[in-house]
């Protein structure tokens, strides 16, 4: 019998775009992998990396804490980090940690 995972990740690139979509959970167990593969995808990426998160039903300080590495490194390398979609939860998080103008900046903070 398979076990779900609780976090799925995919990757499509558009453009001069990647985009990764995220859907489940991010938390304690799951964040070090989010991260790597988020790291992974940036390594290959040269203009804009869109984090599209509408399937995420939860997300803790770990997974936080790992999107704040992810936009640090984005603003280092020169790529746009870009949200596409955000859950209600996702937005929540944001919201309660004060860090919403921190990553959805400009057109992202109406989507």
């Amino acid at each position: 019998m398979d076990v779900p995972q609780p976090l799925d990740l995919s990757v499509d690139h558009k453009g001069v775009s990647t985009v990764v979509s995220v859907a489940g959970e991010i938390d304690l167990l799951t964040a070090p992998r989010f991260e790597a593969f988020l790291r992974d995808q940036l390594a290959h990426t040269h203009a804009v990396l869109m984090i599209e998160m509408s399937g995420v039903n939860h997300m803790g300080s770990a997974g936080l804490g790992a999107l704040i590495a992810i936009r640090a490194e984005c603003d280092r390398c020169g790529v746009d980090l870009v949200f596409a979609e955000c859950s209600f939860i996702v937005r929540r998080v944001f919201e309660l940690s004060g860090l919403t103008g921190f990553f959805l900046r400009g057109e992202n903070a109406a989507g």
